[in-house]
């Protein structure tokens, strides 16, 4: 919603916002020029008219949220159409998957900017590099993620695209993994070009792997990065990410076999992944005293690649993770799962779900979660800092895709 915000500001177009809560983010589009209001009270809208306002939003809002019945005699439409409505009619590479869309749209947005190409991209994260989620350009390209919250990736007809990886999430949407499958087979039925995926599916014409024209070997960890070789057309080059985790080289190669689509030299693809920073809250390095990471992941796919990347880092030290769970719908569909990745760190603390557009679910809790996790906790938000500093960790994982972020910059004043 916000890299949207952004493109629209950058033409001069006004724009106001409503959120939930005042965050880092929400003040620097207030700094941009946004009007931003945290009330769900139509006295804040400044008064546009109707006629003369197009009102974009979220599926994830909360169906109770007044601002819907205040807008509906407004041009209302949802982000992802208003996505598909702004990249269409350009040179568009979408970049799906259930994870890692947002570390494979930056990194290739990354190599077609070192690349000359001027490209624009709407990003999921806040690139470490820029500092925001938009890049505004002026070159034939644009690059965005593809969306499979609500099929709002169906609004999107890229030129060319990649799929990271189908995992079953978003159950409430899909009711079951093969209907998520199928979405992710109309989607690329969509793509005008290639695709590109190390996932089997019927529709995909290219498969990224050993022996394809963009694939990468000899992959090896060197001090929490990974150097590698990446063969371009034949061509090898020595190259190395600046981000944990071999799933990280994984997405770095789909942006390399988009970029030479492209038409970017193989060599500058391997500089341009050199050079790359990351993304904020994937694996982002807060503190080495103890050593703070915080982390989007908020599905238990995404845990497991996070505490793999850990363990190589880390192998023995005490280590406390601190999880905030997404959705009480997620929670209650991956119990499980969750309950086995989170039993693998010396000291789990739970915060309470965080329940984004969703009711409570009667059963489904933290506690609940906590029940089968040996040494875990769920304790308040307050109190946190105090609980962890007491724990005397060496590594503290701070992760969920809720608010849990806003919490990191106090965890770090107790600590150090």
């Amino acid at each position: 919603m916000s890299a949207i915000a952004r493109h629209f500001l950058s033409k001069g177009v006004p724009v106001f916002g409503y959120d939930k809560v005042q965050t880092a983010l929400t003040d620097e589009l207030a700094n941009e020029g946004a009007v931003i209001t945290y009330r769900d009270d139509d006295q804040s809208y400044p008064g546009w008219a109707p006629e003369e306002t197009t009102v974009i939003y979220t599926p994830a809002l909360p169906k109770t949220l007044r601002w819907m019945e205040f807008f509906k005699n407004f041009g209302m439409m949802k982000r992802a159409e208003a996505l598909g409505l702004l990249v269409n009619s350009a040179r568009c590479l979408a970049i799906a998957g259930t994870h890692g869309k947002t570390s494979t749209s930056a990194i290739l947005l990354h190599i077609l900017s070192v690349a000359g190409e001027d490209p624009t991209g709407f990003i999921g994260g806040i690139m470490s590099e820029s500092g925001t989620n938009y890049r505004p350009g002026k070159g034939p390209w644009v690059v965005v993620e593809a969306d499979e919250f609500d099929r709002g990736f169906m609004y999107l007809h890229p030129e060319a695209a990649a799929v990271t990886t189908i995992d079953a999430d978003h159950l409430d949407v899909y009711g079951d993994a093969r209907e998520l499958t199928r979405a992710f087979e109309s989607f690329l039925g969509q793509v005008s070009g290639p695709t590109f995926t190390g996932v089997d599916l019927q529709q995909t014409k290219s498969v990224l792997g050993e022996g394809t024209k963009v694939h990468s070997k000899d992959i090896r960890p060197s001090n929490g990065n990974y150097e590698f070789t990446l063969v371009v057309n034949g061509a090898a080059y020595n190259t190395s990410l600046k981000m944990p985790g071999a799933h990280n080289v994984y997405n770095a190669t789909l942006a390399a076999a988009i970029a030479d689509y492209a038409g970017v030299a193989g060599e500058t693809i391997a500089e341009a992944i050199r050079s790359f920073k990351g993304i904020k809250r994937r694996f982002e390095f807060h503190c080495e005293r103890p050593v703070i990471i915080e982390d989007y992941a908020h599905h238990p796919t995404e845990l497991e690649a996070l505490l793999d990347s850990v363990d190589t880092l880390y192998p023995e030290k005490k280590i406390v993770l601190v999880f905030q769970p997404h959705l009480y719908s997620r929670t209650r569909d991956f119990m499980a799962e969750f309950q086995v990745q989170l039993a693998r760190t010396d000291k789990t603390i739970l915060l309470p779900i965080y329940p984004a557009r969703e009711e409570v679910i009667s059963g489904v809790t933290s506690a609940a979660l906590a029940e089968k996790i040996p040494h875990a906790e769920v304790i308040e938000k307050d109190v946190l800092a105090q609980r962890i500093k007491a724990l005397k960790p060496e590594v503290v994982l701070m992760v969920g895709a809720g608010d849990i972020g806003d919490l990191v910059a106090t965890v770090k004043a107790e600590l150090t």
